[in-house]
């Protein structure tokens, strides 16, 4: 079932300190590297730190309320992810999983290589990555290309946020591997980590937004006393923190069955979220929000980029709704709590 918040063992709370240091520092990629941060979870016998899922979306989490750009996520809590699933393991190297929209390739096997054709729009993590990961699909199921950086044609972009995003496109790539991903793993599936990455990006935005708005409204003063003492002000304060809060279960919930469809509820709930919070946010600063000296733009405009990157909150519950008409005797009840369990992923 649902959870308001995760299982914050004496180890993450120290996992969430530390990361908040490095955050803070002045080199804070090669702090978080050096860390094994972005491997989280890789077992220490495969040569990783160790942890699991958990300990890095706590990671993820504290990144994302300082508004730190690092790669974590697409290396640790996706590529890594989708890796492991196949029975392999890089504790060293950073990864750029294409599981966006927009992904389209072929495979071809030419003298015992193979080869990628193709492309993949707006790829997070390009820079200082070893791979690019992509889905193919075959008539025996799906495959995941491990194509080098070196390999690929790379158009350079960003994000509203600043973030880089990369478009990829192959012209007979030759991939380093071609793994196998399990038995009716689909697209969908590599999509939806994507999603729940997002979602856990957002929650943690959402805590820093929050915790600046309310930082702000105590000290800015208007009629000779702080504006956190007007009503509409507090009001909107309220309605920050209950988004806050709201995506912090979606996500928690998610994280503990991470079933395709808690990860479509997670996403949605995030993103709608993020973007009635972000609202509410400028609003509590007025004009000094619009600032680029000042870092409230630095969350609004990732929470708005996290939002559409991994399916907009509307794709997913056209999925959601979808899918529970799909069902021979539609329950909606025990739709919820089943997928919650994890039994209907």
């Amino acid at each position: 079932m649902s959870q308001l918040d995760w299982p914050m063992t004496a180890e993450r709370a120290a996992l969430a300190g530390a990361v908040l240091d490095m955050s803070q520092g002045n080199a804070p990629l090669p702090a978080l590297d050096a860390a094994g941060i972005p491997w989280i979870g890789i077992p220490e016998e495969r040569g990783g730190p160790g942890g699991d899922a958990t300990d890095l979306a706590v990671a993820i989490r504290v990144l994302a309320s300082q508004a730190v750009d690092a790669h974590v996520a697409e290396t640790g809590f996706i590529g890594s992810w989708a890796l492991a699933m196949c029975g392999v393991a890089y504790p060293d190297v950073h990864l750029a999983p294409a599981f966006d929209l927009g992904v389209s390739v072929t495979v071809h096997e030419e003298a015992g290589a193979w080869f990628i054709s193709g492309q993949a729009p707006q790829v997070p993590g390009v820079e200082g990555a070893r791979w690019v990961l992509v889905p193919a699909q075959r008539d025996d199921g799906m495959l995941l290309a491990l194509v080098p950086i070196s390999e690929a044609g790379l158009v350079e972009g960003s994000s509203l946020a600043g973030e880089a995003r990369t478009d990829v496109s192959f012209d007979d790539a030759r991939a380093d591997a071609l793994l196998d991903l399990p038995e009716g793993i689909s697209w969908i599936d590599l999509h939806a980590r994507l999603a729940l990455a997002r979602a856990i990006q957002i929650s943690g935005a959402l805590i820093g937004m929050r915790d600046l708005s309310v930082g702000y409204a105590r000290t800015r003063e208007q009629f000779g006393k702080p504006i956190v003492e007007q009503q509409a002000v507090a009001h909107m304060l309220a309605s920050i923190a209950e988004q806050a809060l709201l995506a912090e279960a979606a996500v928690a919930t998610a994280i503990n069955a991470p079933s395709v469809w808690n990860c479509a509820i997670a996403k949605s709930i995030t993103s709608r979220a993020a973007r009635s919070a972000s609202a509410s946010a400028h609003q509590v600063h007025g004009a000094m929000g619009m600032s680029q000296e000042y870092p409230l733009g630095r969350f609004t405009t990732r929470l708005w980029s996290w939002a559409e990157e991994g399916g907009r909150p509307e794709a997913w519950e056209l999925w959601i709704g979808t899918r529970f008409l799909e069902q021979d005797q539609p329950q909606l009840w025990n739709s919820i709590v089943d997928a919650m369990e994890g039994t209907n992923t």
